[in-house]
């Protein structure tokens, strides 16, 4: 199923967010992929900005949930489906992952239904830390292949971050910024939504200053994105097998992330060669972007 296919089948709830579209030189996956970016699943109360006191959203996916099972219905294994981390918020939950459940079983148990492949984020890290050698069917990357060798690379994107990568000092300082944060939204619920914008601004000025193109003055919907060249970096090391986790040959050139809560698609060329960087987006307050990659062509699209 082509892009075109795949929005037409929606019936219109499915459109292209913001021109956000690209195409490859080459198929970038066999499979029609629809990647679901941050959701930060909680338990219904003020700091659950999936819910964010609004039954709409909860039920604005859910529709979005039977549409993935009627597709799934009709394309069977050419449809592959990515929730690329942060399904849950488990910096700010109040217990264990079964007060989330409790809150959202349909949400849940119509994603395990749809067999999605889970990659761990940030916020969800702590399903590894605390549980020693279990993962609960997550993975730290993806690779999805496409005439036989991996052309696209799914992270949750924390790692390019100096204030999320679990891995470093930045990060914990990182998570203990957000964990006091998450305690002054029980006072303040809307400061999240008030940070976030002003950094969205600190992002618009770093972009426009770093020779970035936004969708307003480049046609094909390019802008800048902090993480492209550490991407760019990545993938380039496993196209020359220079990685300790490497097995089979790669010709990679698009890397899928979440983790900003901001859809973005980058695009550079390194010698005459294009990489491109997906950002699909997030589900959380109000948030309703995906990332979908088909043949040749990649998006962020968003359900209505």
């Amino acid at each position: 199923m082509n892009l075109d296919d795949l929005l037409q089948k929606s019936n219109g709830k499915l459109c292209v967010y913001q021109g956000l579209i690209a195409e490859a030189d080459e198929p970038l996956s066999d499979r029609l992929t629809v990647v679901i970016p941050d959701m930060h699943l909680l338990e219904k109360k003020k700091t659950d900005d999936f819910w964010d006191n609004n039954p709409d959203h909860e039920q604005r996916f859910l529709s979005f949930l039977d549409f993935l099972v009627s597709l799934r219905n009709s394309e069977g294994p050419d449809l592959e489906i990515i929730q690329i981390g942060d399904l849950y918020d488990l910096w700010q939950a109040r217990g264990d992952t079964n007060l989330i459940s409790e809150a959202y079983p349909d949400i849940l148990g119509n994603l395990d239904w749809l067999s999605p492949i889970y990659i761990l984020g940030n916020h969800d890290f702590d399903l590894v830390k605390y549980y020693a050698g279990q993962t609960f069917g997550r993975k730290w990357r993806y690779f999805s292949p496409s005439q036989g060798k991996p052309r696209v690379i799914f992270e949750h994107g924390y790692q390019a971050d100096f204030f999320n990568n679990s891995d470093k000092w930045s990060g914990t300082l990182g998570r203990g910024i957000t964990q006091v944060l998450g305690m002054a939204e029980y006072l303040y619920p809307d400061v999240d939504v008030f940070l976030g914008s002003a950094w969205d601004s600190v992002s618009r000025t770093f972009t426009m200053y770093n020779g970035g193109l936004t969708p307003n003055t480049n046609p094909e919907g390019f802008n800048c994105h902090e993480y492209l060249n550490y991407y760019i970096n990545l993938m380039e090391k496993y196209n020359r097998g220079d990685t300790s986790d490497q097995h089979d040959p790669t010709d990679l050139s698009l890397a899928v992330v979440g983790h900003t809560h901001l859809p973005r698609l980058a695009k550079k060329f390194i010698n005459d060669r294009a990489y491109f960087l997906l950002d699909c987006g997030s589900w959380v307050n109000g948030g309703h972007e995906i990332g979908v990659i088909a043949g040749k062509h990649m998006a962020i699209c968003q359900w209505g």
